[in-house]
């Protein structure tokens, strides 16, 4: 093996043994594995905690007479919404409708807790159902929004069923139109999004995963610098440079901490994907009844491998600029001055993919499009285009291109800054300071 790559993949060594086996790595590494699973499964932890006996409703029909049975029609409704899954807080228990016939004895138990809630039928001056609920509930909680809707289905179908329309034929009445949507140039294929629905879980995802690679670029991006500045404060650096190059130096310390900084990553990132994806079957396990495991809507196989690429050049880009930064200072506490340029930039990158992601930016826009090409900023904003299905195989490929391009560079960039400034004592830190050793080292 020739000398160059032995004295980087020693360094490498030596720097992701020394991190990965101090206490502070263990226990941080354990204690963000617990959160990260802890957060995975938050919404079946929530359902155990809260699971119960099914929620009770008392309804009262009175002399309505209504055309169908409205509490078998309301209680299959009910339950019907919760087993399909659409409604993601359903408790375990389901719904119970309960028929009385004293309203007064029905509201004192709704404000004893007996009962969530009494719905108590009457006729408007047209002849139509009315609904009054009396519950201690919020408007736009779940069991109140649940019951609305069900009461508006319910009141249709009594004012078809009086009108004379059989039940097949109400049925027919309200099936869905086919409709599709295609694009002018038959050469595009598609028009992104097919549902509200997706275009949400589509939205959450890529945000997400931008909000993962800038957590990882800023808490990483500090170790490689801090790791700089501290060998160089304790002058073990100029011991090191006797044995290697100032360029094997810092590529070795990027490759080791970098190494450690994934370590960490995926061992929190793993557990806490898989708790996602089996996160149907945990809580069949914990809850009961049968569950079914897939990946969540908006999350696919290609995005996640989009992910981690760009989460590795990401990383390898802003790490080489970090420690190229850092070498320019001789006390830790001068790192956030001299790297607050890339702090910055990679923020803003950041927050424009936040922004498109919300929909306080237009994610088609021309600025979101030109940025997600920028290598300082590609890995959020290319994530964010092709979780909403903007972009496609050709612009991530030409984005993760540009990075590989960018990424040499940098590191010619960093080396220069390197050089000159690791026995560099004594100087202010400053951007004057970052230009002037840039173009004279």
């Amino acid at each position: 093996m020739p000398v160059p790559i032995r004295n980087i993949l020693t360094l490498a060594r030596r720097e992701y043994l020394w991190r990965a086996r101090s206490r502070t790595f263990v226990i941080t590494t354990a204690i963000l594995t617990v959160v990260a699973v802890g957060v995975a499964l938050a919404p079946v932890l929530f359902r155990y905690i809260d699971v119960g006996g099914p929620t009770k409703i008392g309804l009262a029909v009175g002399d309505t007479k209504p055309s169908l049975d409205v509490a078998s029609t309301l209680e299959t409704m009910l339950n019907a919404t919760a087993s399909t899954g659409s409604d993601t807080n359903a408790q375990d228990g389901g719904f119970e409708i309960l028929p009385v016939t004293d309203v007064a004895a029905a509201r004192r138990d709704v404000t004893d807790g007996r009962l969530a809630g009494v719905v108590v039928l009457s006729r408007a001056a047209n002849g139509d159902l009315a609904f009054t609920g009396y519950t201690k509930a919020l408007a736009f909680e779940r069991a109140p929004q649940l019951v609305r809707q069900a009461a508006n289905a319910i009141a249709i179908q009594d004012r078809l069923a009086r009108a004379g329309i059989a039940p097949a034929d109400q049925a027919r009445l309200f099936a869905p139109a086919s409709f599709t949507l295609e694009q002018p140039d038959p050469s595009v294929k598609t028009n992104g999004p097919s549902s509200p629905e997706s275009l949400v879980n589509n939205y959450s995802v890529g945000f997400a995963a931008t909000i993962f690679i800038f957590m990882a670029i800023m808490l990483y991006g500090q170790w490689v610098a801090m790791s700089v500045a501290e060998e160089k404060n304790s002058r073990v650096m100029e011991l090191i440079l006797g044995a290697a190059t100032p360029f094997q130096l810092l590529t070795g310390k990027v490759i080791g901490v970098g190494a450690a900084a994934f370590t960490q990553y995926a061992v929190m990132f793993v557990p806490a994907t898989l708790a996602i994806v089996f996160q149907d079957r945990i809580a069949g396990l914990l809850l009961g009844g049968s569950a079914t495991s897939n990946l969540p809507a908006g999350l696919t196989v290609e995005l996640l491998i989009a992910f981690g690429i760009l989460f590795v050049l990401g990383f390898a880009l802003y790490a080489v600029l970090y420690a190229g930064a850092a070498s320019l200072v001789s006390r830790q506490e001068d790192i956030n001055q001299i790297v607050a340029p890339l702090t910055l930039l990679s923020t803003a990158g950041y927050l424009v993919a936040a922004y498109a992601g919300s929909g306080l930016i237009d994610p088609s826009s021309t600025l979101v499009f030109v940025l997600s090409f920028v290598p300082l900023t590609s890995p959020y904003l290319m994530l964010s285009r092709l979780g909403t299905g903007l972009a496609g195989p050709i612009d991530f490929a030409i984005a993760v291109a540009l990075l590989l391009l960018a990424i040499p560079l940098a590191l010619w960039a960093a080396a220069r800054l390197y050089r000159a400034g690791v026995l560099m004592y004594g100087q202010k830190p400053s951007i004057g300071t970052l230009v002037r050793t840039l173009r004279t080292a």
